[in-house]
């Protein structure tokens, strides 16, 4: 029988890399690595890791000895990164490069979580050959990550993704978990409005990272959003209503001058490619809300 391969998660205690951690225990190898939060899943290795501390991060990777490294480490918070930039480079850019330059020797495959933030928001619908011109720092972070992952691995592959919606795991809530306990106590939740995003379940992301792993696909860029396009605003209604609570108080965030942002982007996401290539199937928000209620994706 084949070796299990192993799986390094580094960014293991956030909402994507618990989801994915729990997902993968069972037919691989698990390493998890956490920052700040120490984390416990059963069936899955936790390590606790700062990804610029190359010392430490050689010791993990030789621990490891990972066939795939999957790098979702980071803060996605656009407003976050703008007020922290610096932090957010060492993570996103400078500490998966270094994860990278130290993995490299083993050569495994190279999964790098990017996001559509990669883009400028000027007319959505992004494939992957689009030309790249971030505006956010966040944007700029996650492309020079990419950069650096592409000039020091020889088998990465790049998926960048939509904002991915589901549960949190207790540590860091999600979008779904933020709207849910506002509403649940009757309080006013405010969700900005000046922008489109092409929303996904995260159990989808899963499936596409899991085929990524299990197939040859190497030195790529795919995207992977969900079929319904739609402002942050407009998905705390959709919640609102899918799960019983009082849809007016989901309100539209104003600036600092008090006024609605009339300006809008779009940063929606064309998964086509994803969906041909890797056989995973789209979701509309209905489906997503629907599998969430019923409890059907793991995990949630």
């Amino acid at each position: 029988m084949p070796a299990t391969k192993s799986v390094l998660i580094v960014g293991g205690s956030g909402f994507i890399g618990t989801h994915l951690a729990q997902r993968l225990r069972d037919d691989y190898k698990v390493f998890a690595t956490y920052c700040k939060h120490p984390i416990q899943i059963p069936g899955v290795t936790c390590i606790p890791l700062t990804a610029d501390n190359r010392n430490w991060v050689k010791r993990i990777v030789y621990m490891a000895r990972p066939d795939v490294v999957v790098f979702a480490a980071g803060n996605n918070d656009v407003r976050w990164c703008e007020d922290n930039g610096r932090e957010a480079e060492r993570v996103h850019s400078a500490g998966a490069a270094m994860v990278a330059t130290v993995a490299d020797i083993l050569q495994p495959k190279f999964i790098y979580l990017s996001n559509c933030y990669a883009f400028d928001g000027k007319r959505g619908n992004y494939h992957e050959a689009d030309i790249i011109l971030p505006h956010t720092e966040l944007g700029k972070v996650k492309i020079s990550g990419e950069n650096f992952i592409k000039g020091r691995s020889l088998n990465y592959v790049f998926l960048r993704s939509s904002p991915v919606i589901g549960r949190g795991n207790g540590i860091n809530l999600s979008i779904l978990d933020k709207i849910r306990i506002k509403l649940s106590k009757g309080e006013k939740i405010d969700l900005p409005a000046d922008e489109l995003h092409s929303f996904a379940p995260v159990d989808g992301l899963l499936d596409l990272i899991e085929r990524v792993i299990e197939t040859g696909i190497r030195n790529k860029t795919l995207h992977y959003g969900g079929l319904t396009k739609i402002t942050y605003y407009d998905l705390g209604v959709m919640i609102a209503e899918k799960f019983g609570f009082d849809p007016t108080l989901i309100t539209m965030a104003r600036d600092i001058h008090g006024q609605t942002n009339e300006n809008m982007f779009d940063y929606s996401m064309n998964s086509t490619h994803t969906v041909e290539t890797l056989k995973i199937k789209p979701f509309f928000l209905e489906e997503c809300l629907d599998l969430i209620e019923k409890n059907l994706i793991p995990g949630l």
